[in-house]
């Protein structure tokens, strides 16, 4: 089986550019783990439902799995403590 490609959108390539180093090692360690084997993190429930997350130490990496593409979408890497409200409100806002 061939991995999946991450689709990494700008705004989420710049808050990755600007964590420490590290931190963004380990981030990017994570998405090579991801495109892998995208269900190697868990899935979401309630209104994130179809969305994955992948820890990072206290980091999470926010995800849907697209099988026809074989891509990974990357929707949100940020703290714990705020990332599942930033990414409700995405799905909120969206049509």
């Amino acid at each position: 089986m061939t991995g999946f490609r991450p689709a990494i959108p700008p705004r989420v390539a710049e808050v990755i550019r600007h964590l420490p180093p590290d931190l963004k090692r380990s981030v990017k360690h994570a998405l090579r783990a991801i495109s892998t084997d995208p269900h190697c993190g868990e899935p979401l429930q309630r209104e994130l439902e179809g969305y994955w997350k992948y820890r990072v130490r206290r980091f999470r990496i926010v995800y849907r799995i697209d099988r026809a593409g074989r891509f990974i979408r990357i929707v949100a890497v940020g703290h714990r403590r705020i990332i599942y409200e930033e990414v409700a409100e995405q799905v909120r806002r969206k049509p």
